[in-house]
């Protein structure tokens, strides 16, 4: 009887400690891919104000400005991490009388987890009916919300930001940007919800 306790209790440890073995094992792989970096993609609503001038003369007018704006963030696995990919956006800096067009590279500075800074820097075709399609350098700095999303490779983002654009073509365009960045899904969201509540559907799904 005593032997046969003795070989149970043996037993028992051997499971145990194979159970806390590959409960670790486990664990490390799906920490392994929580952490694993992933690419983020967001979409934003411009939303502000441009000074319009030329090299002449810097600020000649004050008019809406107004886009649209993606970015793909590389390397990325937690907030606090560093990032950098491509973006590009369409927007107008003359209220709707012109068209610009433009893309070039991001990089996310994490100064806070939940607040990082952006930096861009790339170029733009802008189109105006006087002057046909002239190109331009654009660079770009924002601080906001842009959080790494862990379930999904949508990530929100939202903030302020503060631009120049420089004209290289006959145009000689000059113009500063101040303002917002607002994220579509969030715009979206309220939309959705009063459409799910006409259709009486469940909104979470």
């Amino acid at each position: 009887m005593i032997d046969l306790a003795a070989k149970n209790r043996q037993r028992s440890a051997k499971n145990l400690s194979r159970s806390r073995a590959w409960a670790f094992a486990i664990g490390t792989i799906v920490a392994a891919r929580r952490v694993e970096a992933a690419p983020q993609l967001s979409s934003t609503l411009i939303i502000g104000a441009a000074g319009n001038g030329d090299r002449s003369h810097l600020w000649s007018s004050t008019d809406f400005a107004g886009g649209l704006r993606g970015e793909l963030l590389f390397g990325r696995g937690r907030d606090a991490d560093f990032g950098v990919g491509p973006y590009i956006e369409m927007l107008t800096m003359t209220g709707f009388s012109d068209l610009q067009l433009g893309t070039g590279a991001t990089w996310l500075v994490p100064v806070h987890p939940y607040l990082p800074v952006t930096l861009s820097a790339g170029g733009y075709a802008a189109r105006t009916e006087a002057q046909g399609w002239q190109p331009g350098l654009a660079a770009e700095l924002f601080w906001g919300s842009h959080g790494y999303n862990y379930d999904s490779l949508y990530a929100l983002s939202a903030g302020v930001f503060v631009g120049a654009r420089y004209g290289v073509g006959d145009s000689r365009d000059v113009a500063v940007l101040v303002g917002a960045r607002l994220d579509l899904e969030l715009i979206a969201l309220p939309f959705v919800l009063v459409w799910n509540a006409i259709r009486g559907g469940d909104p979470t799904r």
